[in-house]
């Protein structure tokens, strides 16, 4: 707790709002600590206001637990995915109090992608749902078409999540992975999204559902969707489009981040050379090439995913030691950058007071301590994803499907 007093201002902020949460934490009573969390919004104003309280409060538990090692990576990303889930559920169902009361929530679902979708939720992470609708059961008003009525909800479930005031926001919500977002409305009909792709999905949007789940909302209807798009997803015969889409977006990322890129004060743990990312997408295209024809490899979260990989045999088990323990280091440096002042951050500070602050809240002495930490993790990340080209797979499928037996 002092370490996160010391070193995150915004711990040290919401442990004032939540003395608590605080002083059980000061107990090490992190289970405890973690249900006084989960009903931190009794007493507010209104949903928007209990979510935001609430948010706070589970930012406070998951921070200091992670920090004083009660909680490993997993359950950490675990515990704010599971937030996540409840707080845009909460927030749809008050959208739908408001427009139809006495109303079941029923007609509209929330898909979850990224890593809210895989559950691996960082502290400071956008959500980035796609929101589809069926017409046939979705509640409307006199004279409502059924697009107006899901845009409606929609609009209001995101204000109450991302709106913000003096206690803060809940969640940033970005719309924009839906098909052509500039021209379609922010929730889909259902088989018109279905139909799209089934015939006119892009290879980015391939691996994007690699880690999709529905959340939220009418979970039937979100099922029924993501088995309808499942062949999308999961080819028999191995395409290289999708896998080399994977790479084309990594070449980009470093060309449009390369100030982040050279490993050093300024790097970019995310989106650098050596960074999450890569870690990230070495995955997915393993997971593009063999799970067509093996299901067990269809899982969306990247620690279990190269396991997986490993106990098939895909990779090798020094690469799977070793792309575990840095997307671990990677991920738990990420939490640190973000917990000091709940910002969407994902690079080493420059300034050098700054840099020693983050490696001083993680327990360590220097800034230099943090970098050297990290240096040799990054370097080879970034050497095996170099290694990566999935046109020498073809070379040896023949041998691998030999190994993943069809099912």
């Amino acid at each position: 707790m002092r370490r996160a007093k010391d070193h995150a201002p915004f711990l040290a902020q919401v442990s004032r709002r939540h003395e608590a949460v605080c002083n059980l934490l000061d107990k090490g009573e992190v289970d405890a600590a973690w249900h006084a969390a989960s009903i931190a919004g009794e007493g507010a104003e209104g949903i928007g206001q209990a979510l935001r309280w609430q948010r706070g409060a589970v930012a406070l538990v998951t921070g200091v637990a992670d920090l004083a090692g009660a909680w490993d990576l997993d359950r950490v990303t675990g515990s704010l995915s599971e937030f996540a889930d409840a707080a845009v559920e909460a927030a749809l169902a008050a959208a739908f109090a408001e427009r139809y009361p006495g109303e079941e929530p029923r007609g509209l679902a929330v898909i979850a992608l990224g890593k809210h979708g895989s559950r691996e939720l960082n502290y400071s992470s956008d959500i980035d749902p796609i929101l589809i609708f069926d017409p046939s059961t979705l509640p409307c008003r006199t004279r409502e078409e059924p697009v107006e009525a899901a845009v409606r909800l929609a609009r209001r479930m995101v204000e109450l999540l991302s709106a913000r005031d003096g206690d803060g926001y809940v969640f940033r919500v970005d719309l924009r992975l839906r098909p052509t977002p500039e021209a379609t409305p922010i929730a889909l009909p259902v088989e018109a999204a279905i139909s799209y792709y089934e015939s006119m999905a892009l290879g980015w949007e391939q691996a994007a559902f690699i880690r999709a789940r529905a959340c939220a909302g009418d979970k039937a209807l979100g099922e029924y969707f993501l088995q309808a798009i499942r062949p999308f997803i999961w080819r028999r015969s191995l395409d290289f489009g999708a896998i080399d889409a994977i790479l084309e977006i990594s070449r980009r990322i470093r060309d449009h981040y390369a100030n982040g890129q050279a490993f050093g004060p300024g790097y970019d743990l995310k989106r650098g050379r050596g960074g999450i990312r890569e870690v990230e997408f070495f995955a997915q295209v393993h997971q593009l090439i063999h799970g067509g024809r093996q299901p067990a490899l269809r899982v969306g979260a990247t620690r279990e995913a190269v396991r997986l990989l490993g106990e098939w045999r895909v990779i090798e088990p020094e690469v799977v030691a070793r792309l575990d323990a840095a997307y671990v280091l990677l991920r738990t440096i990420e939490h640190r950058l973000q917990m000091v002042d709940d910002r969407q951050t994902h690079e080493i500070p420059a300034h050098a007071e700054a840099l020693r602050n983050v490696a001083r809240l993680h327990g360590l002495g220097e800034g230099q301590d943090l970098l050297d930490l990290l240096r040799p993790h990054v370097e080879w990340v970034g050497t095996n994803y170099d290694r990566l080209n999935p046109f020498q797979t073809e070379e040896r499928l023949s041998h691998d499907e030999r190994r993943l037996p069809e099912q």
